[in-house]
């Protein structure tokens, strides 16, 4: 799914979402619908959920079968307070010194059902500041955009380059919105410095400066060795890849993939080449010279970013792309404790993930502990193996051996803490699994204090009986545990749950059971009676982990992930990229190129609100068009510059889970 072609539309969107604001609270164009919820409807007299700093914005809530109309009772945090308010409405006061733009939370609650809940983000906007732009490089005669953003200052605005001049066919559009782009078809290569300026209303300025580059023609947006992994699906089979390769300053690609689909389609190290081109801003292509097409988009940094293909051969996946650090292929580079996790099937249909510990010596051997999702589920049985060492690709490969399997595998180097992690035996009933190596700091003395931190889960799981995923039904969860007691052993859990079309949302649990011994190993107890599920987890010494549900309908895994920067006081306006990761279903299967988040606004070529909670960093979102299985996000903040979002599945049967990443 492309979310939209250009830059320019980007800009566009945001400057129309922007220009919205008008004089803020003082200027009313009728009652218009704002925030996001279940069975609360809010609406503005305003028509917006911005406001300059300092002054008060009405919200009107309108509960859902609501038979003594008892009305709702209010709550804020953020940049605000509630100046006045009663079952139906409340009156927010903004406060004053601000630079930029910050928010607050409003969030409204049945007084009849305490289920129903919904929020509202409001804007501040203050001084005018312009944010730091993401650029990428532009190709010499081929069509480009890019945008500058102001955060602040009331509309309109007049933009202007005061300092320098910009590469030769470029300009700015003209715009009078909280955006301009920087568009049209450079003529030569080389790189320009100039200073844009951009004044509002009140005829306050913010600046900055800027250095634009226009690379040749043929030249790539990416440029030297990465590594990718790609789950999904071909021929109603499970399918994964996993591959290397360079891309030099002519775009030409070389490398080795190792390719497992269905019986008869399993490759290892099988050399590949092709063409890497640029689309335009952080999107590209990569023609392989079989016939394929991938599909990608990055970040800023160019380090990192996300893979699908798209070509039309019956393979449908998604995954990671990130760049290598060759320095890291020695083992002795790469030597130390690891935690790993990954899924797929075991080769005949049925869903299957793994995840455990080792400790990765200098000459290759392994030793560590490993739990499955097998119908009897190996349990902390004891890991022992090797690898070999990497070649010129940062491939290499090795046997992990743990209960009666021992299962061929290749690893893919990314850097001297992670790699990818895929089974690699050609047989036609071996497993097809996939997944990830990340560093582990602490065993053997780690103990309930590795998960004493707030922290982000991401869970996937798949019909296991499903031998069509065409038809399969997935599972995907995003959560939080925090509040947790080490001496107690307890941890509070809230999770949003898409189950078969069955949205479980924001479920609340509190003092939770769970355990970390000295090698990471450790339990979680969620729920109690019938309803109790049971993970597995090795805590990572990073306040994450990897996690399994060893015994459920889905075969659930995924992975803990320490939140960082809450409270989320100041949640950025940004743009995103990143997709579909680990897909347990054959669609709907995403990269998105560019998704922002900005004044309360999700934009791309979809419309949509989403309100934050500051506190918790949970993100709930309603979009125009169906994304990830449905027109519902729920999405959690790992970090100020990461996200993990799933669809509420109302109209789909399968949801996904993405990454999504700053620029």
């Amino acid at each position: 799914m492309k979310l939209f072609g250009s830059a320019r539309l980007l800009a566009v969107f945001l400057g129309l979402a922007l220009a919205a604001c008008g004089g803020g609270s003082k200027s009313s164009t009728g009652t218009t619908a704002v925030g996001v919820g279940v069975g609360i409807s809010l609406t503005s007299p305003t028509a917006t959920s911005v406001v300059q700093q300092g002054d008060t914005l009405e919200i009107d809530a309108t509960v859902t079968n609501d038979a003594n109309s008892q009305g709702v009772t209010w709550s804020i945090t953020g940049d605000g307070t509630i100046a006045s308010s009663d079952t139906t409405k409340a009156v927010v006061q903004t406060p004053t010194g601000i630079t930029g733009s910050t928010f607050a939370t409003l969030t409204a609650t049945s007084v009849a059902d305490p289920t129903q809940i919904a929020s509202v983000t409001i804007t501040v906007n203050g001084v005018p500041t312009i944010l730091q732009p993401v650029l990428f490089p532009a190709n010499q005669n081929v069509a480009y955009s890019t945008y500058v953003t102001v955060a602040g200052g009331l509309p309109p605005y007049t933009w202007a380059v005061t300092s320098g001049t910009l590469p030769a066919g470029l300009t700015l559009d003209g715009s009078t919105t909280a955006s301009t782009a920087i568009i049209g078809t450079p003529t030569a290569t080389g790189s320009s410095t100039v200073t844009i300026t951009v004044t509002d209303a009140n005829k306050v300025t913010a600046t900055t400066t800027i250095t634009l580059v226009v690379n040749p023609k043929t030249a790539c947006l990416l440029l030297g060795r990465y590594a990718y992994s790609i789950s999904g699906f071909k021929n109603n089979a499970v399918a994964v890849r996993a591959g290397s390769f360079s891309v030099d300053t002519n775009g030409v690609v070389t490398g080795v993939v190792d390719s497992l689909d269905s019986k008869g389609g399993r490759q290892a190290a099988v050399p590949t080449n092709g063409v890497c081109k640029t689309y335009t801003q952080n999107r590209g292509v990569i023609s392989w010279s079989g016939g394929e097409n991938f599909d990608f988009v990055m970040q800023s940094n160019l380090l990192n970013g996300h893979i699908q293909e798209n070509d039309g051969t019956g393979f449908a996946g998604a995954g990671q792309l990130l760049a290598q650090t060759t320095a890291a292929f020695p083992l002795t580079a790469r030597a130390g404790d690891f935690v790993f996790a990954g899924a797929g099937d075991n080769g005949s249909g049925r869903r299957y993930a793994l995840i455990g510990r080792y400790t990765l010596a200098a000459n290759g051997a392994l030793s560590g502990m490993a739990d499955d999702d097998a119908p009897t589920p190996l349990a902390g049985v004891s890991l022992s193996g090797n690898f070999t060492e990497a070649d010129a690709n940062g491939r290499g490969t090795g046997t992990m051996v743990f209960g009666s399997q021992s299962l061929p595998v290749a690893y893919y180097v990314v850097d001297a803490h992670h790699a990818i992690l895929l089974s690699s035996s050609t047989s036609g009933t071996a497993p097809r699994w996939i997944g990830e190596i990340r560093p582990q700091t602490g065993a053997p003395t780690l103990d309930a204090t590795a998960l004493s931190g707030p922290a982000v889960l991401s869970l996937i799981g798949s019909s296991p009986s499903a031998t069509k995923p065409v038809t399969a039904a997935s599972t995907v969860a995003v959560g939080r545990l925090s509040g947790a007691i080490p001496a107690a052993g307890t941890v509070d859990v809230n999770l949003d749950v898409t189950d078969r079309t069955t949205p479980l949302v924001n479920a609340s649990y509190t003092a939770q059971a769970y355990t970390v011994t000295g090698n990471g190993r450790g339990t979680l107890t969620i729920g109690t009676g019938s309803a109790v599920r049971n993970f597995v987890l090795y805590a990572d010494g990073a306040g994450g982990a990897v996690v399994l549900e060893p015994v459920s309908v889905a075969n659930n895994f995924g992975f803990l992930e320490a939140q960082v920067g809450v409270p989320f006081s100041s949640f950025p306006s940004a743009y995103y990229v990143g997709g579909t990761v680990y897909a347990p279903s054959s669609s709907p299967i995403s990269t998105l190129p560019q998704v922002t988040l900005s004044v309360g606004t999700i934009g791309g070529n979809l419309s949509g609100t989403f309100a934050v909670d500051p506190s918790t960093g949970r993100i709930l979102g309603a979009v125009s068009r169906n994304l990830l299985g449905g027109t519902g996000l729920v999405m959690y903040v790992v970090s100020p510059t990461k996200l993990v979002v799933i669809g509420d599945g109302y109209n789909s049967i399968n949801s996904q889970l993405a990454w999504l990443y700053q620029f």
